[in-house]
């Protein structure tokens, strides 16, 4: 199961690249029969090769989780999280009772017309908090919200 592609970047150069990392794309790339896999590696690869980093939130990490229990079992799962809590490449930040709020307000009744989740909703917020322009992922949502995907 490939979760990410280590680098030996600096934290300094990684930061002036972070993108926000979507579950799809984490999915993409621990599924070599995910359409999007080949893409998904290629993209990593690309990303991380010039220092980036990734920053997802804790409902990423746990809807992630979710598909993992299903697709491959209890152990794979905690050691995929397990694995991703400690990549330095990868930042996770908690959802605040505040963050979930914005994001409501913010993105969900601004965008009512959409099928946007809760957890596109955060990820947008969080985005615009951070001032991140890029996500990893592989649905339209993050263009539709305005921001750019990676690839």
């Amino acid at each position: 199961m490939i979760i990410s592609i280590g680098g030996s970047t600096s934290d300094a150069s990684r930061e002036s690249v972070r993108a926000l990392v979507d579950t799809g794309a984490l999915l993409a790339l621990s599924r070599r029969k995910d359409q999007h896999h080949a893409r998904a590696i290629a993209i990593a690869e690309r990303h991380l090769g010039a220092g980036g980093q990734f920053v997802g939130t804790t409902l990423i990490l746990a809807e992630f989780h979710s598909h993992l229990l299903y697709l491959r079992g209890p152990t794979e799962a905690r050691v995929a999280i397990a694995a991703l809590l400690e990549d330095p490449v990868h930042e996770w930040l908690p959802v605040s009772r505040d963050l979930e709020r914005e994001a409501v307000d913010r993105w969900l009744a601004r965008f009512s017309d959409q099928e946007f989740s809760l957890i596109d909703a955060v990820s947008f917020e969080v985005m615009r908090r951070n001032k991140l322009t890029h996500a990893f992922a592989f649905d339209r949502h993050f263009e539709i919200a305005g921001f750019e995907l990676l690839g």
